[in-house]
């Protein structure tokens, strides 16, 4: 049976009140008529239920009594008679056609099928919510299912079968404009929730789901219809904040808005101006603070402020010009220390450290003349220093002319060196004197027999003599004797500065 049924066209017509609201109304309607519809049903079962319960309590009766026969006497037998004339003579007897009987009981249960049409039609709107979305169509509906039950009712089968079929047919029509029915829901919730009418607005998204229980959108706005009113609360808090200049509390009501409501654009565009607002009060304070501590020189706190701030504005002119000037600020500062330290260095003639100091500066712009000139001074005299150090940790190779050659050009050229540190004048000092050593000659004397040819290496062949004299510079020499017949002697003898003349004997004593 359907839940809601309706009442007649008059009854209808006087039933709502002009002042109550169409939303009232409408439902007042679909009660009235929903109730009719059921009183109508109700009697008509009552009535069918009566004749099978009267039809037991016959049939009870008659089996508990039943009629009784007695024997009859003393009637006389009728005169026969003649068939043919009596069937002639007496009229046949009237009575309802068998074929009427059966098209009556086939118009009832036609009635009854669509009946039963009917209300799994109606149920299944109604389980969609059709009053809140069918009408005027859905009160032709019931208007019409009620006329079939009255004709039902006043047993005319057939009239209340096609009514029937009628209004099966709206209810029909009703279901294929649920799709329409359903986006113009959605659209009115839509606007309910714009506006703030949480009520309205759960009653159409309601709605719709009743039409589609798998709507995202509808269950998304009736869900957002129950919490409008916290999020409108929060919205103007928010606002309050914000004109009070307290932008962070204006935010976190934004915040927590959204937290309730995440689909509201209206907090979420407030959220951003707020975020924006105080993103923007941020970075003015950095920049501020940044060129504050450029001024104050303290350039390396400048740019770490600086960088926050483009951080938050990454293309702001401002803060891309002030980073240039306080990049350039820690480029010169960095070149200064970089070039008073190459400088330091040099006095102490730590000429390693300058070289490093001044490609350091170099590294940072190759075109600084002072870093270029002082990294070739540095490293002529790490050369120069190198060379000495070789001399000096080597002296006995100045016996070698090629050697003493080399010392002496040496001594020529760092004489032309700058600067003259106490480090370079000390190692050449050190090797002039080694050199004026080495050039002055030692006096030796050769003892011999006269008869051994004596030839001294690097000097020359000295013949045969008994004794011989020779200057010779300070180093290692061999001195060689050579005699036909006799074993060769050799003897080396190195000659050092500073020492007694050296007497040397050479003969071949042993036959060979």
């Amino acid at each position: 049976m359907s839940k809601k049924n309706g009442p007649t066209r008059s009854t209808f017509e006087t039933i709502t009140p002009l002042t109550a609201s169409p939303i009232k109304r409408k439902w007042a309607d679909t009660e009235r008529i929903s109730k009719q519809h059921r009183l109508n049903l109700l009697a008509l079962l009552c009535f069918f239920l009566l004749l099978v319960i009267g039809g037991g309590w016959l049939l009870y009766y008659l089996a508990e009594n039943p009629i009784q026969t007695g024997e009859v006497t003393n009637i006389p037998f009728p005169a026969p008679v003649d068939v043919k004339k009596k069937s002639v003579e007496a009229p046949q007897a009237q009575s309802i056609p068998e074929v009427e009987t059966d098209q009556v009981a086939r118009e009832k249960e036609m009635a009854h099928q669509k009946l039963a049409d009917f209300l799994v039609a109606k149920e299944t709107l109604e389980g969609q919510g059709v009053a809140e979305w069918g009408e005027p169509s859905y009160i032709e509906m019931i208007k019409s299912g009620e006329a079939a039950d009255s004709a039902f009712m006043n047993k005319e089968y057939k009239a209340a079968a096609e009514q029937y079929a009628q209004a099966t047919s709206m209810a029909e029509d009703l279901a294929g404009r649920s799709d329409e029915a359903l986006i113009r829901l959605l659209d009115e919730g839509q606007a309910a929730l714009d506006a703030g009418e949480d009520v309205l607005a759960q009653s159409k998204f309601g709605t719709a789901l009743m039409i589609d229980s798998a709507s995202q959108v509808a269950r998304r706005g009736l869900e957002r219809a129950k919490t409008i009113e916290a999020v409108i609360a929060l919205i103007a808090s928010g606002k309050q904040h914000e004109a009070g200049g307290k932008l962070t509390l204006a935010a976190a009501d934004y915040q927590k808005a959204l937290q309730l409501d995440a689909y509201s654009q209206e907090a979420r565009t407030a959220l951003e101006n707020a975020t924006g607002r105080i993103r923007e009060a941020q970075f003015q304070q950095l920049i501020s603070a940044g060129l504050a501590a450029f001024h104050g020189n303290e350039f390396l706190v400048a740019r770490k402020k600086l960088l926050k701030a483009k951080a938050l504005k990454p293309n702001s002119p401002e803060v891309l010009e002030a980073l240039l000037q306080v990049d350039q600020a820690i480029r010169l500062a960095r070149i200064g220390t970089l070039q008073k330290n190459a400088l330091a260095a040099e006095q102490i003639e730590d000429w390693q450290s300058a070289v490093k100091l001044h490609q350091a500066v170099l590294d940072i712009d190759q075109n600084i003349q002072f870093a270029r000139w002082g990294r070739k001074r540095a490293a002529e005299q790490i050369r120069f220093a190198k060379r000495f150090d070789f001399f000096l940790a080597n002296p006995e190779i100045l016996a070698s002319d090629s050697q003493l050659k080399s010392a002496i050009l040496l001594l020529s050229e760092a004489g032309d060196v700058e600067p003259q540190g106490p480090k370079l004048a000390e190692r050449i000092q050190k090797l002039d004197r080694r050199v004026r050593i080495a050039k002055t000659p030692i006096k030796i004397t050769i003892v011999s027999d006269n008869l051994t040819h004596v030839a001294v290496y690097r000097i020359g062949k000295l013949g045969r003599f008994e004794v011989r004299e020779l200057e010779l510079r300070p180093g290692s020499y061999t001195v060689v004797g050579v005699r036909d017949g006799y074993q060769d002697v050799r003897q080396k003898i190195v000659i050092k500065p500073d020492r007694e003349p050296i007497r040397v004997t050479v003969k071949c004593k042993v036959k060979i």
